[in-house]
């Protein structure tokens, strides 16, 4: 198996993307009023701030984690998928935020940033191998859960 970046930066990113979908869901809150919305964006906040944790976490125990061959190729991609996943930039995040006026608009920029988190933790749970992953795992499958309650949330409001 290749390992593409060392594991301490592909960990550092996982708790990168979840401090900026903590703050892209709590500045969604303060955008809009609707209710629904709100309890979904702070439920959504909560679950972000959860992952973060159990990331840091496994940061702290990163040492366990020996990477093999690395394969050049594919860190490159790595490095790049980081820099073009949804809320790798803030400031671009923040230009965005500032001109979205409608709900629909922002739960559409809420699941391209689950899209690309489930991208990026499924790359990345093949850094830990067989028997080490499942943390990983579980947050894939949360992020999945949330990108169908955002789904929920569109159908909702189109009247479906």
């Amino acid at each position: 198996m290749s390992y593409l970046l060392d594991v301490m930066e592909i960990l550092e990113f996982a708790v990168y993307i979840e401090e900026r979908g903590y703050e892209f869901y709590i500045r969604a809150i303060k955008k809009f009023s609707d209710p629904r919305a709100t309890k979904l964006f702070q439920y959504l906040a909560d679950e972000e701030f959860k992952h973060e944790k159990v990331f840091k976490k496994m940061l702290k125990q990163s040492d366990e984690f020996k990477g093999g061959k690395r394969d050049p190729e594919y860190r490159a991609y790595m490095r790049e998928f980081c820099k073009t996943h949804t809320l790798g930039d803030s400031e671009a995040l923040s230009v965005k935020l500032s001109r979205v006026s409608r709900l629909e608009e922002i739960l559409d920029m809420a699941m391209d940033f689950e899209r690309d988190s489930i991208v990026f933790f499924s790359e990345m749970k093949d850094l830990y191998g067989k028997g080490h992953g499942a943390p990983v795992d579980k947050i894939i499958h949360e992020e999945v859960g949330h990108l169908r309650k955002i789904f929920q949330m569109k159908q909702k409001l189109a009247g479906k």
